[in-house]
């Protein structure tokens, strides 16, 4: 049984737009400067209190303002009224084949896992994953490998035969890290080079060329 492992923000969802937003309203309220939505591709990938981090002024980035503004994000993130995020092209028609073919599917994000589990309710509630990973208080974010091996023990797969897809170098460094095959992809959030440079095993450009290489 193969095993495909999906990150999600970037890679199945496109997010970017409303985690932007977001985290602008919170640095707005709080006196900081905001920044135009380009510079969010390279803010996130590595959970969200990174992306806090990333995003305040170099001199703001106590442990006292960092968590004030991580809760703050939180709950205006979780009831945005207006929501820009939606699923890449081609990836719903993906999932529902790879489904129809056997393959065991699953998401493994370093978004906390309190905001994963309404997002794919809302996206894919018709797809069938094996199991869906956020970030979770207490395990590693990636690239540690922890949740892919988290993964592929639950679901009692071989690293042989487990992929890992991904739109950054965490994320191929958490698939290298794993010893899982690492596939990066160009519509997400960061570049070909990015994803060549740490250590992607294969790029595809469109959602169907995964079918592919597995």
């Amino acid at each position: 049984m193969k095993l495909i492992i999906f990150d999600l923000d970037g890679t199945l969802l496109d997010t970017l737009q409303d985690l932007g937003d977001s985290c602008n309203a919170i640095l707005e309220h709080y006196g900081y400067p905001t920044h135009p939505l380009v510079a969010y591709k390279k803010f996130v990938g590595n959970g969200v209190q990174k992306l806090i981090e990333r995003a305040l002024p170099e001199k703001a980035r106590t442990t006292e303002t960092i968590t004030a503004l991580l809760a703050a994000f939180k709950t205006y993130y979780e009831q945005k009224p207006i929501s820009h995020t939606k699923p890449y092209t081609g990836i719903i028609p993906l999932l529902q084949e790879l489904k129809s073919l056997g393959y065991l599917i699953s998401v493994a994000s370093n978004k906390y896992h309190e905001a994963v589990i309404p997002l794919m309710q809302q996206y894919f509630p018709d797809i069938s994953f094996d199991l869906v990973l956020g970030h979770r208080s207490g395990h590693p974010a990636k690239p540690d490998p922890a949740i892919v091996l988290d993964s592929i023990e639950t679901l009692g797969v071989n690293k042989q035969n487990c992929f890992y897809v991904g739109d950054s170098s965490v994320d191929m460094d958490t698939a290298n890290n794993a010893s899982v095959t690492a596939i990066g992809v160009t519509w997400g959030f960061r570049d070909e080079d990015e994803l060549k440079e740490h250590g992607a095993q294969y790029i595809i450009h469109r959602p169907q060329e995964l079918l592919g290489i597995i």
